[in-house]
């Protein structure tokens, strides 16, 4: 007899989510159905009975569970019909019936269901899910018809490694598109009593808790009970995340666990019949989610205490791997997509490791310490989380299993006291001040045990994004454990998880030089690595993408395993340059060693400020000047402009203009070099050629320019095209900017220079490898 037939049973489903989502049709598709059959077939006829039986019927179900699953996932992949009518925004017209209303950061978000969207002339489509941004202060209530006018915008996509991809995040929430609202009528005014009744309930609660707390605590207990993180503190958040406890801000098996048996050991003490307190209690734990929105979190612990209490009913054996799968087929059945969502993989990667790796901890390293079994629960937790945490988030805070040891024992006790708090505020405020004080100051310990770890010297460890391959070899080498052990293996199979940790976390070293022309919109920033592990960042501003270094710089550079730039060069004091720049020194969570300036200086004030900032972080300043060169291994970088003496005509014209050669790759990065500033280029190089000082290594003749101010009109004249002769121009501007660039007239030029031309806007990020001898170029979005 096969055991857990549900993991089984899972393990088949999402075989077929993921064999849609990496579109293996076709062929794949029938060669794996056909082995499917073949291992079917081996198992009933071919290997003995005490292997199978009769109740290893499931088995026969596991092609269609494989078809099942590749059909769902196929279905939710396809794009809309809606898609295909308009480009990325467009005015409509909508009705739809609201299922919830949430607060965010820029307003209030409603969210509607079996809508009619109506274009300019266009027929009706019909869209399930819609997001609606409004700023209004009506009453709106679940299950209100509202008719709305506005745009109708798709979700945006990355143009980056490392960005936030908005377009999966709504998919994976079953929302299509978000709606900008410039009027909502509610046209009927029926509502779901019982939903409305909770959403009430969650708006006193809310009240309660911001009367009673400061607004840090408030905030924390506002995430822990009730799912909504617009109140929480961002402060309080960074700190939470930095030290590895964010998961207690989640809604989580702890919570439900602890609400549901407390509602069920209540409803016995008062006599209840024993189906009725079960029945109760599932009926409570249904409306707890419904109250904080279901996160998939909420979904899974609810799932499976329903599980737990219904085990008792039929007098079942609660098993928690089977409980686990159950749960996760139920959520996967209904939305196939929460398989990539970050919530769903932690939550179950979390109560796997305990079902799974605690008990392999347990038979290795038996102990009834309660100390020693706290650390084997973090431990497990950490290793099956572990990819997850690097593949999402690129970074492990060292300390965080010592803190979670830390914190956990008192967070049934500051859930209790929370809870009681809120509901007893709800009745008489001063009854819940009388219970909020222990949970107060447990958050306040909290937040006092968090900045001693964030103070920590290298409390966050960057690893950066591990690839498929490394994650694929670390699962089976947990495998490898699991099964060790439970043949009765030696202790010495606990060597096997150092192993795989050091595969996973291991530095990847580029073969040669890699560069990055980030997507920054209207603006630039490009990084460079070499081989050693040596980083370098050119320009980091933006003027239409807000918190350009929050959102773009640095997660692309947390996403290639990097906090601390060894040089960061700065063409000239434009924002559209600078503010993603100072951004992450501001920030600190990237590291700057050196900033390079030019020598003469147009803004003094803005001078001024930047070496302000960079003495307060530790930053060493230093001047460049044409003919300065920085050498590292085969890298070498060449200042061609400003000279010292150079009199500047506007900040444009103080662009540092910097040639980087490798081997015998050459780059020219331009700034937002102007007319005058290329002659004196040219003036530089002709000098250089003419004197007895050898041309420095890529003076002429480069395989890339980086062409100057975006590809404006006046910039790149033919004159300098014909002695930088390039093979490819790059560009840096954002989309439908109102500048226009790049320019018709520059695009001409380069084209009649026999350049192959990429855009950031057209393209994304603009990535070159190259070992000193050939180059490879592609786009993020190509």
């Amino acid at each position: 007899m096969i055991k857990r037939p549900l993991v089984w049973m899972l393990g088949g489903y999402i075989a077929g989510m993921l064999l849609a989502w990496y579109h293996c049709r076709g062929a794949v598709v029938i060669l794996f159905m056909a082995a499917a059959f073949f291992l079917i077939y081996l198992l009933f006829f071919k290997l003995p009975k005490k292997l199978v039986n009769r109740y290893d019927s499931f088995l026969w179900f596991l092609p269609g569970l494989l078809m099942l699953g590749f059909l769902a996932m196929a279905g939710r992949m396809e794009e809309p019909e809606l898609s295909r009518v308009f480009p990325q925004k467009a005015a409509c017209r909508l009705t739809g019936t609201i299922t919830k209303v949430v607060q965010k950061q820029w307003g209030r978000a409603v969210f509607t269901v079996n809508n009619t969207v109506y274009l300019p002339e266009q027929k009706p489509y019909l869209c399930e899910n819609i997001m609606i941004s409004c700023s209004d202060e009506k009453n709106y209530r679940i299950g209100n018809e509202i008719t709305v006018y506005g745009d109708i915008v798709k979700f945006s996509e990355p143009t980056n490694p490392g960005e936030f991809n908005e377009k999966l995040y709504y998919q994976i929430e079953n929302v299509n598109y978000k709606v900008k609202a410039e009027e909502i009528y509610i046209t009927n005014h029926n509502y779901s009593i019982f939903r409305d009744f909770l959403y009430q309930i969650k708006q006193k609660l809310i009240h309660v808790y911001e009367t009673l707390l400061s607004e840090k605590e408030a905030g924390a207990i506002i995430a822990m009970l009730l799912g909504e993180s617009y109140y929480l503190d961002e402060e309080i958040d960074t700190l939470y995340q930095q030290n590895g406890i964010s998961h207690i801000l989640c809604i989580s098996g702890l919570h439900v666990s602890l609400l549901g048996m407390a509602v069920y050991k209540l409803l016995k003490r008062l006599k209840i019949p024993f189906t009725v307190s079960i029945t109760l209690s599932i009926l409570f734990l249904y409306s707890y989610g419904v109250l904080t929105n279901f996160s998939v979190s909420t979904k899974r612990a609810v799932m499976m205490m329903v599980v737990m209490l219904l085990s008792g009913i039929f007098g079942k054996t609660y098993d928690m791997l089977s409980a686990i799968s159950l749960s996760a087929f139920l959520i996967l059945l209904v939305n196939p997509m929460q398989l990539f969502h970050v919530g769903f993989l932690l939550s179950f990667g979390a109560v796997f490791g305990i079902a799974v790796f605690l008990p392999c901890f347990q038979l290795l390293l038996p102990t009834e310490n309660p100390i020693l079994t706290g650390l084997l629960v973090s431990l497990s937790v950490q290793a099956s989380t572990l990819p997850i945490l690097l593949f999402f988030f690129y970074q492990i805070p060292r300390y965080s299993v010592v803190i979670n040891m830390i914190i956990l024992p008192l967070s049934s006790l500051l859930l209790l006291t929370a809870l009681a708090a809120g509901i007893l505020g709800c009745i008489s405020l001063p009854l819940g001040i009388f219970c909020v004080g222990a949970a107060n100051y447990i958050l306040k310990f909290y937040e006092w045990v968090c900045r001693i770890g964030a103070g920590l010297p290298g409390n966050m460890w960057t690893v950066g994004r591990p690839d498929s391959i490394r994650i694929l070899l670390y699962v089976l080498l947990l495998l490898f454990f699991v099964v060790s052990v439970y043949r009765r293996k030696h202790k010495h199979v606990l060597l096997i998880l150092p192993v795989a940790f050091l595969i996973l976390v291991f530095p990847q070293r580029n073969a040669g030089l890699e560069i990055t022309l980030l997507d920054v919109g209207q603006g630039e920033a490009i990084f460079m690595e070499t081989e050693t592990g040596t980083t370098y960042l050119v320009d980091g501003g933006s003027t239409d993408v807000k918190k350009v270094g929050k959102y773009r710089m640095e997660p692309y550079l947390l996403y290639q395993g990097v906090d601390r730039i060894a040089y960061a060069f700065l063409s000239h004091m434009d924002s559209d340059h600078k503010n993603g720049l100072m951004e992450l020194m501001k920030e600190d969570k990237i590291k700057i060693d050196h900033l390079i300036l030019t020598q003469v200086q147009e803004d003094k004030d803005a001078y001024e400020e930047l070496e302000a900032l960079a003495a307060e972080k530790g930053t060493l300043i230093q001047y460049i000047k044409a003919g300065n060169q920085l050498q590292d291994g085969n890298l070498r970088i060449t200042c061609l402009h400003p000279s010292a003496d150079y009199q500047p005509r506007s900040s444009n014209s103080t662009s540092m203009v910097l040639s980087i050669t490798y081997g015998e790759f050459d780059l020219l990065l331009t700034g937002d070099l102007e007319k005058d500033g290329e002659e004196c280029v040219l003036t530089y190089l002709q000098r250089q050629d003419t004197s007895n000082t050898p041309l420095p290594p890529a003076a002429v003749d480069y395989d890339i320019l980086k062409v100057a101010h975006h590809g404006s009109k006046s910039v790149t004249q033919d004159s300098f095209l014909d002695v930088i002769s390039p093979e490819v121009a790059l560009i840096s501007c954002g989309k439908d900017n109102r500048y226009g660039h790049p320019h018709e007239e520059v695009l001409e030029r380069l084209e009649k220079a026999g350049c192959k031309i990429k855009i950031t806007c057209e393209s994304g990020a603009i990535m070159i490898t190259t070992d000193g001898n050939q180059m490879k170029l592609r786009g993020y979005c190509d």
